[in-house]
């Protein structure tokens, strides 16, 4: 267990006190800093951008993975088989592209949008308008531009410039807020407070939260990586009898090594890699030489030119009761008729 999960998730005890003590300080000067942004932003004096058609933000009041790429893709899947034309802003992070807006194809490089727009782009194919942007503000306009319905943010809860009209909080079931403490005495980017003036809570995995709606990532089959990337119809599963090295550069490793056990592989080894970290493709065909390597679907973006038959993926799909799409669905009603 790293330092900061002691710190973060432990109960308090002596191994994490101290630290959390020393912390605090800086915590408080976080609490201000963000107090005021919000308070600048919220009577205008900074500039915030209006947006034309109705705008839904997916984001997440702490720090880490908690499954918000599965949720936006299943939220922008339901909104487009009701008729609607989605939109997804993202600021494509540790993606570098020569111009934006970026618009991205199920061609374009991982290096250049990120790798959630181009996963989403890839899972939604027509059914999404995904734009990178820095710069969200103007990606939010190059999409109006381009005559979408609604515009999705996947992550951003925090980008006080663009008035939100529909704000989702998710949390990771196992996590939720931690000890409870902002940063960096704490993983909280904000008070648990916008947990009441949102419009909807969702946890991935069980909850006791009042009025949150539960999300279970349901996990695909493991298949091979030119069959998930390429959508070359179905493929047969990798047999659960195969020892596997794990790779999951997400913010929570351990959700997907408990997934895959969870289906019945036994992990004799685990590639370690942050959070959005590209490995060289070496490192990654060095592994594969001998094992059956399984990455996540976020991760296989960035591998796509690979060529091995030792590289498989595991997807995971969010599903929620039809009642939170409902809901969403109601107030982006209300917000059109408005």
């Amino acid at each position: 267990m790293s330092l900061i999960e002691t710190i973060w998730y432990q109960k308090l005890n002596h191994k994490n006190g101290l630290a959390i003590i020393l912390l605090y300080p800086l915590s408080l000067l976080f609490r201000v800093i963000t107090f005021v942004r919000r308070y600048f932003y919220k009577h205008h004096l900074l500039k915030v951008t209006p947006l034309k058609v109705p705008s839904i933000v997916v984001g997440g009041i702490s720090v880490g993975g908690s499954g918000k790429t599965p949720l936006s893709i299943a939220l922008i899947e339901y909104l487009s088989n009701c008729g609607y034309k989605v939109g997804l802003v993202s600021r494509g992070y540790k993606g570098k592209a020569k111009s934006y807006p970026l618009v991205v194809n199920t061609d374009t490089k991982a290096c250049e949008s990120g790798d959630e727009p181009l996963l989403i782009k890839m899972a939604l194919q027509d059914k999404v308008t995904v734009c990178v942007d820095p710069n969200k503000d103007r990606g939010c306009k190059f999409l109006e531009e381009k005559g979408v319905d609604v515009i999705v943010s996947d992550d951003g809860l925090q980008h006080y410039s663009l008035d939100f009209d529909i704000e989702i909080v998710v949390l990771d079931g196992k996590r939720l807020l931690g000890n409870g403490f902002l940063m960096p005495a704490g993983p909280l980017r904000e008070g648990k407070w916008h947990l009441k003036t949102c419009d909807a809570v969702v946890v991935n995995g069980e909850t006791k939260i009042d009025n949150a709606y539960n999300m279970q990532l349901v996990p695909d089959k493991v298949i091979p990586l030119t069959y998930f990337l390429k959508h070359q119809g179905d493929s047969k599963a990798l047999d659960t009898t195969e020892g596997v090295v794990a790779m999951a550069g997400i913010g929570n490793p351990k959700r997907f090594y408990s997934t895959l056990e969870n289906l019945g592989y036994t992990i004799t080894n685990t590639i370690e890699v942050s959070d959005h970290q590209k490995l060289s493709d070496e490192q990654v065909l060095s592994f594969a030489r001998e094992n059956k390597v399984v990455m996540t679907a976020k991760d296989a973006v960035k591998y796509a030119h690979l060529q091995s038959d030792n590289l498989y993926v595991l997807n995971v799909q969010a599903s929620l009761d039809n009642s939170f799409f409902e809901k969403i669905k109601q107030k982006l009603i209300d917000r059109i008729n408005h």
